[in-house]
């Protein structure tokens, strides 16, 4: 058997050896004229390789932290303000939550102390010409970006803003390709989901009624939800359905495609409308109350956690609504009709091409991405870490897990994207925005084509 440490291991080690003498250096544990221990010292010190270590003290050299003395050794140099750096990420407010961003960003000082990290709020509205501007003015050296976001940037031909960015072997191999265009890679994803259904399994147990599984179609949902709402009163399902994360799943599980003409997208096709009506009806069976909830996605999340309604269309990331709830809740694939298909959501991180602190951007973006942030983020939320080994780590929980709460792995060959409905996202968001009288059924599909023109 090989002694040789696995990946995780060397990497674990090497950062080690960074981050201490880093410290050491800047805490003037060690002082500045002073030498670091020979390179064998510091191999066996840490367990890695004298090439390892050649590469670690590369590193110090670049960071101004220490000089190379021919056949002398490595001198430690007197930092100064010259190599203090500030770096800014600019993310969504929900980032926190899902992350422990704040406290990951407390790790990443504390391995990297001359960087400083200020944080700051994305809009959620007019994503892409307000980060146009953050970018061009080197405003933002970092930014989250999620496919929705990537898309509208390519969309409007400003991907060359973001650092092509290296693959990530340690990452599920479905989600880098998220991110690319022309064989360039723009972002690192973090975070990941596919749209899932929650349920509240303590009810469905009382009622003895069949939990959901991966052969419910939306017909037997309906059914389901119908009982729940003339035996319980309430809402059997809720889904904020003008939610561009939540319609354009059944436009997926129906194989429809938008199709195009040198003047645009069209809308006149009726496999549209009808997958649209689908999930209409499917809202409406649950009486008028929940349809006038719909302000955002996280409303399911809390009418679900008051227990006003028994199933919700949802997210990993909104799971962070479902903290301390009073009953058992769990995850279940989507129903569907014709076949198995869900939207992929993906969160990643970019480096600001521009940025005057170039290199410390990417530092920070690599240890978001790390095996170590990454088991923070697994450990200490909801949400799924891009890295595979970390997703699927096993131990001690700190929160309440559903029990199916790894069931995302089953459903992986489902994923899919709104590339493949053939349509800008500009388009796209137009169609919702046309739509709001005829999720209420105050208007027919020929209104809303003659409005988009098509």
């Amino acid at each position: 058997m090989s002694n040789k440490p696995d990946r995780i291991t060397f990497q674990t080690r090497f950062e080690e050896m960074v981050g201490t003498l880093r410290k050491e250096i800047l805490s003037s544990i060690r002082p500045a004229g002073d030498y670091l221990p020979s390179e064998l010292a510091l191999a066996d010190q840490y367990l890695l390789s004298k090439k390892s270590v050649r590469k670690a003290l590369d590193i110090l050299v670049s960071e101004g932290l220490i000089e190379k003395v021919p056949r002398v050794g490595n001198r430690i140099i007197k930092p100064d303000a010259e190599h203090a750096v500030t770096v800014r990420i600019g993310c969504y407010p929900s980032l926190d939550s899902e992350t422990g961003l704040q406290e990951l960003l407390r790790q990443f000082q504390l391995q990297h102390p001359h960087i400083q990290v200020e944080t700051a709020a994305l809009p959620y509205t007019n994503y892409p010409d307000s980060v146009r501007g953050y970018l061009s003015s080197g405003w933002l050296d970092v930014m989250s970006l999620n496919n929705w976001n990537f898309l509208e940037m390519a969309d409007r031909d400003a991907l060359d803003l973001f650092e092509p960015r290296p693959p990530n072997p340690a990452h599920y191999s479905f989600l880098p390709d998220v991110f690319v265009r022309s064989g360039k890679q723009a972002a690192q994803p973090m975070l990941f989901s596919p749209v899932i259904l929650c349920y509240n399994k303590t009810l469905f147990r009382r009622l003895r009624l069949p939990e959901p599984d991966s052969s419910w179609s939306w017909d037997r949902l309906s059914e389901v939800s119908v009982r729940i709402k003339e035996e319980r009163g309430i809402s059997g399902f809720y889904a904020h359905i003008a939610s561009t994360n939540r319609f354009p799943v059944f436009l997926l599980q129906n194989g429809f495609k938008f199709r195009r003409t040198e003047n645009g997208c069209r809308f006149d096709d009726p496999l549209l409308w009808e997958s649209l009506e689908t999930f209409r009806d499917l809202i409406h069976t649950q009486g008028p109350v929940p349809s006038f909830l719909s302000e955002g996605d996280a409303d399911a999340e809390k009418l679900f956690a008051q227990q006003k309604t028994a199933m919700i269309m949802t997210t990993y990331y909104g799971l962070k609504y479902l903290n301390d709830l009073p009953f058992e809740y769990d995850l279940a694939p989507l129903p569907y009709t014709d076949r198995a298909k869900t939207l992929l959501l993906v969160t990643g991180l970019a480096v600001n091409r521009a940025s005057r602190q170039k290199e410390a951007a990417g530092m920070l973006v690599d240890f978001l991405c790390s095996e170590a942030a990454q088991l923070s983020v697994r450990r200490n939320t909801l949400s799924i870490p891009a890295s595979k080994s970390a997703a699927e780590w096993e131990g001690a929980e700190a929160l309440y897990r559903p029990s199916r709460y790894h069931m995302y792995r089953e459903i992986v060959p489902t994923f899919g994207g709104y590339e493949e409905l053939n349509i800008t996202i500009e388009e796209l968001d137009r169609l919702r925005s046309e739509l709001k009288l005829f999720w209420s059924n105050l208007e027919q599909p020929e209104s809303v084509i003659q409005r988009l023109g098509k």
